[in-house]
């Protein structure tokens, strides 16, 4: 196995089939989308090279476009608010001396591994304003007045969608959390009681500085997973009601696979691509500086 590990043909000959997979199922469509985002095309017609005209057009006439980012920005802030800060203390909870730690380890997973179809089904008929148990809650709580028909009301729509998204894959970050505390070194809390810490204060000044690597990582994949959604807002609305729960990757779907602008479409996912990669790095360089190891 050393002598192998130190033949550079046969590392290299290892890596290939996932090199080749990932070439043929991720590089290659990514510099095809961009390619095709500089023309117009409906697949029957030849395709015409209009240059920048797509993403001037996304810039300047498509209002949907900055709807679309308006609610991407909606989504990933109660994303980061549930999956993060809710995820982080679900996590806090379970690793101390509660009672029943891996029956509240199921139940709050548990949603991470239903369909999303099935998710967002479900909650269709919760919102509903005639026999959704939201509403029904509402009136026997005496709050009959905030009853309101969740997925049909512009000013409701994406927040409803988005607490479902945070709903849903919270449990994976509670786990991710989970796993993280439990790799913390006993002696370090046990350090930090000798020298005074109790209750909150080992959470703040020990847990949060210890866990950021896996923070690092949580909030990259909620970033990215909230940017690209698309699931179950194409379930729960398609889109509406008049466009105002569409995020870019439902409304470059639409444009590409209901309208057939292909080329138009094309151009949106490189703009999806480039906020996701700007993403990145910039969480990144906001975590390069403040991992602690131990």
């Amino acid at each position: 196995m050393e002598r192998m590990l130190g033949n550079k043909s046969a590392i290299i000959l290892f890596l290939l089939p996932a090199l080749l997979l990932y070439t043929a199922i991720v590089f290659i469509p990514i510099v095809a989308s961009i390619y095709f985002s500089f023309f117009k095309w409906d697949v029957i017609s030849p395709m015409k090279f209009i240059g920048l005209d797509n993403y001037t057009r996304m810039f300047t006439r498509d209002s949907v476009f900055f709807t679309s980012i308006k609610n991407m920005m909606i989504l990933l802030f109660v994303s980061l608010v549930i999956q993060q800060g809710l995820g982080f203390l679900l996590a806090i909870l379970i690793t101390g001396s509660i009672k029943g730690k891996e029956w509240f380890k199921n139940i709050f997973f548990f949603p991470a591994v239903i369909s999303s179809v099935a998710v967002g089904m479900m909650w269709s008929f919760i919102y509903n304003p005639e026999i959704g148990m939201l509403n029904k809650l509402l009136e026997v709580l005496g709050m009959s007045s905030l009853a309101n028909d969740w997925l049909s009301q512009p000013d409701t729509a994406m927040w409803a969608v988005s607490f479902v998204v945070g709903w849903q894959y919270l449990g994976y970050t509670m786990i991710l959390y989970i796993a993280a505390i439990q790799n913390i070194p006993a002696h370090i809390f046990e350090s930090a009681r000798i020298d005074g810490a109790v209750g909150w204060k080992v959470v703040w000044h020990m847990t949060i500085p210890l866990v950021q690597p896996i923070m690092k990582v949580t909030t990259i994949l909620i970033t990215i997973g909230s940017l690209k959604f698309f699931d179950l807002v194409f379930v729960m609305t398609g889109g509406g009601p008049a466009n105002q729960t569409q995020v870019l990757a439902s409304y470059l779907y639409g444009r590409s696979f209901r309208q057939f602008e292909y080329g138009y479409g094309d151009a949106l996912s490189v703009i999806l691509l480039l906020m996701c990669l700007a993403a990145t790095i910039l969480i990144n360089m906001i975590f390069r500086k403040s991992s602690i190891e131990y």
